[in-house]
């Protein structure tokens, strides 16, 4: 009966320590969407550009020394692919 009484303590507190994070975590993908809206309305950036370069930035930086590599590959195939 112990036992049961703790396991419910414990997943009583998981799911609030879980139901905290999702909220965090909403909240941090409003803030990111007010600060991508902010740049499109005061500097006239397109949201999805950015977010494509945001992917690319991440790509590239991902790829370390086979950059070079990977650079080629993309000239090669630029235009060919859709």
């Amino acid at each position: 009966m112990i036992d049961n009484i703790q396991q419910n303590k414990q997943l009583d507190t998981f799911i609030e320590r879980y139901k905290q994070l999702e909220n965090e975590i909403k909240m941090l993908q409003e803030d990111k969407k007010a600060l991508i809206m902010d740049l499109k309305e005061n500097h006239g950036i397109s949201p999805s550009v950015l977010r494509k370069a945001i992917r690319v930035a991440k790509i590239r930086t991902d790829m370390g020394d086979d950059i070079t590599q990977f650079d080629h590959l993309v000239d090669q195939m630029e235009g060919t692919i859709k």
